[in-house]
């Protein structure tokens, strides 16, 4: 219903916006006008144009109408289909411009040829028009102070005079003005098509003086050249005013000639209707309102952009191929506008959707109970009909009867509550793919259980798995003391969370804490990197180095991947451990260190004293106090905690801290085996999280990995040493 209100306020935006174009879409008008490819083919049309180079020859002012005279009746002796000229004929010329004689001449002239020429809308009502064809220069700007249209017809006195342009193309067509089929707006207004600049591009201008030359060197070729069969257009009058285009300033008879340009091209611009606009507005705005909800929202809005690029697109190339000026603002914005209304649309559905289902679960739990009551009342109704028939042998008949009456409706209503039961199964599935799983941790039942979990989460561990609350309550006893600490497990159970937690739990809390990762360090380097050493022991060593075990002196060491060192990497620990002092590389004094060592394996390091691979000495130096972590998959309890807490985290990061994870999604993760425990869960849940587009993690959110069913070994605790 909103994407339907959406497009009606579309509708009303485009019939209000439709009944013509809007500034702005002028201005794209004007940029496309300019960047059009300009024709360069238009025949038959040359323009003698004044040129400071004739005014010097024949002043600046107004010119002998003679002098115009002469040039019609050569160019009309060169053979010239049609001449065009910015003097009326008709009318008395002005002092300077030779009087009645040259009025008489310019006439007589005119009848050689057919004379197309410009009339005023200023002129006196008593002005006698001459008979030839006449044509005005009148262009109107529009509200923007710029000229893009020009009447096609103006009345003067008693006549519908043509405009120029008009008059001058249908002359050399020998077509009547009114036949020419040419669309124009309710103003009665046609659209210029103005490319080339101040002159058309494709017309030949030629300077007066170039022609009178030709004329009084009797150059007959040349004119002949220049007038065969072409509209000459003889400009002498001198430039009084200009009008702004899209193009730059020009004259009003410059404008002329850009419309007798575009008509003998057969190039007619015209405005899009109101209707038309409606038309495309409506259908862009249901096209953009249905798209968000027949898909996903970021492919539905996808689409619109689309559509929106398609028909911007299309405004150049309409403009380009037939000349048609579309509308941008009154569909752009009906589009918009409906694609918000299909997306709020979209989300509104969602949520109505998840009510629906919330209501019909309760619904159908509501008749389960109902159901169940009657299923007791006929069993309590059946029990006592047998009971009866046990008493009274005489109505066995009627009482046996009424029990099978009795046991058919109880085995229907037994079906009728099998099928709520299914049905209320459906519904639950749907809607825990759609409801958010509760994230809180919740209590536990035990009051030293759950400060114990407190305490846990203070020192970063999230857990409600008691074996692990176990650990930890080790963690706590064995941290006052200042024995060695052993931490066995799994890849990812949190074996540096645990010796983390040890040390701030120690005396040594306010000491240095440095981790070690074993694995790591190459073993031509490992005296130098636990140990340190002097300037000049080796090439490079170009100043004095405090290795690890200086580094954590008074506090505490943690030795990860402890199982992973070499024979004699693991003689060279032991002394150090024993001996609490050790030697620089290239230092001749001893180092001694007061340190807590916290170790922590991977591996099976009793069986690798049975193998050989580990020194039984070692071991027994490092297994002060031995501390098992479980893997993940032996305390699915905490699946559901750690997931909310790694989802909330990520979402934090990306600044979206409305995502949570649904019922069914935690379902899922519960029921794999994560072999890589605590570190697969949080790369699972953070790439669920970035690719994730809505608030609610859904089981198909999670990649397939996440989802497969446990493996064999779900069931199985990891192997651990013994002792």
């Amino acid at each position: 219903m909103l994407a339907v209100g959406a497009t009606l306020i579309a509708a009303v935006v485009s019939l209000l916006g439709g009944a013509g174009v809007t500034a702005l879409d002028w201005s794209v008008y004007d940029r496309w006008l300019r960047a059009r490819a300009p024709v360069t083919d238009t025949p038959r049309l040359v323009v003698v144009a004044r040129d400071p180079t004739s005014e010097a020859r024949f002043g600046t002012g107004a010119w002998d109408r003679a002098v115009v005279a002469r040039v019609v009746a050569a160019l009309a002796r060169g053979g010239a289909a049609v001449v065009g000229l910015d003097v009326p004929l008709g009318a008395t010329s002005a002092p300077g411009r030779g009087g009645a004689s040259s009025d008489a001449l310019l006439a007589e002239s005119a009848q050689a040829v057919d004379v197309v020429s410009v009339v005023s809308p200023s002129m006196p009502r008593s002005t006698t028009l001459h008979d030839g064809k006449i044509g005005h220069a009148l262009a109107e700007p529009d509200a923007d102070g710029v000229a893009r249209a020009v009447p096609l017809w103006l009345p003067l006195g008693e006549r519908s005079v043509p405009a120029f342009g008009l008059a001058l193309a249908s002359a050399l067509t020998a077509t009547a003005a009114a036949d020419l089929r040419i669309a124009t707006d309710a103003r009665g207004r046609t659209l210029v098509d103005f490319v080339g600049g101040a002159w058309p591009r494709g017309v030949q201008i030629v300077p007066f003086l170039e022609a009178w030359t030709a004329i009084e060197q009797g150059e007959a070729d040349r004119i002949h050249t220049l007038a065969s069969d072409n509209a000459v257009l003889v400009l002498a009058e001198p430039a009084r005013a200009t009008l702004r285009t899209p193009v730059g300033e020009m004259s009003p008879i410059a404008v002329q000639v850009h419309l007798a340009r575009g008509l003998l091209a057969g190039s007619r611009l015209r405005e899009a209707s109101p209707v038309a606009t409606t038309a495309v507005a409506l259908l862009l705005a249901a096209l953009a309102a249905w798209l968000p909800l027949a898909t996903r929202w970021w492919a539905g809005l996808a689409a619109v952009v689309v559509l929106a690029g398609a028909y911007t697109a299309a405004l150049p190339l309409a403009l380009a191929t037939t000349g048609l000026v579309l509308p941008v603002v009154t569909p752009l914005g009906a589009t918009a506008l409906a694609a918000l209304g299909g997306l709020v649309a979209r989300h509104l559905a969602s949520g109505a959707r998840i009510r629906r289902l919330e209501e019909e679960n309760a619904r159908a739990r509501e008749t389960l109970v109902q159901n169940e009551s009657t299923v007791e009342s006929l069993e309590e109704d059946l029990d006592a009909a047998r009971a009866a028939v046990a008493r009274s042998t005489g109505a066995e008949r009627d009482l046996g009867r009424a029990a099978d009456l009795l046991r058919e409706q109880l085995t229907e209503a037994r079906r009728q509550e099998e099928a709520t039961r299914r049905r209320l199964d459906t519904l639950e599935r749907e809607l825990s793919g759609l409801r958010a799983a509760d994230a809180r941790a919740g209590e536990l039942g035990d009051a030293g259980q759950e400060a114990l979990r407190r305490a846990c989460e203070e020192a970063g561990i999230v857990t409600r798995d008691p074996a692990v609350l176990a650990v930890f309550q080790d963690v706590g006893r064995a941290a006052r003391s200042s024995l060695p600490i052993l931490i066995l497990g799994e890849p990812g159970t949190g074996k540096e969370l645990f010796a983390r937690a040890a040390h701030r739990l120690s005396p040594r809390a306010a000491q240095p804490f440095v981790a070690v990762n074993m694995a790591a360090i190459a073993p031509e380097l490992f005296e130098s990197e636990l140990f340190g050493h002097v300037k000049g022991a080796f090439t490079g060593a170009v100043a004095d180095r405090r290795g690890y075990f200086e580094q954590a002196d008074r506090g505490t060491i943690f030795l990860d991947e402890i199982g992973e060192l070499r024979a004699d990497q693991q003689s060279k620990l032991l002394r150090v451990l024993q001996e609490k002092v050790f030697h620089r590389v290239g230092a001749t004094r001893p180092t001694g260190v007061d340190v807590r060592v916290v170790a922590a394996s991977n591996r099976d390091l009793a069986r690798g004293v049975a193998e050989g691979w580990f020194r039984e000495d070692l071991w027994f130096r490092l297994k002060g106090v031995v501390l098992r972590l479980p893997p993940l998959r032996a305390r699915p309890d905490d699946v559901a905690v750690l997931a909310s807490r790694i989802v909330a985290e990520a979402a934090a990061e990306l600044g979206r801290r409305d995502i949570t994870l649904s019922e069914d999604a935690v379902a899922a993760l519960r029921t794999h085996a994560w072999p890589g425990n605590v570190r697969e869960l949080q790369n699972c849940v953070r790439q669920a999280v970035a690719l994730a587009h809505g608030p609610v993690l859904k089981r198909e959110d999670l990649r397939s990995t996440c989802r497969r069913a446990p493996a064999s070994s779900a069931g199985t605790a990891a192997p651990s040493p013994s002792g």
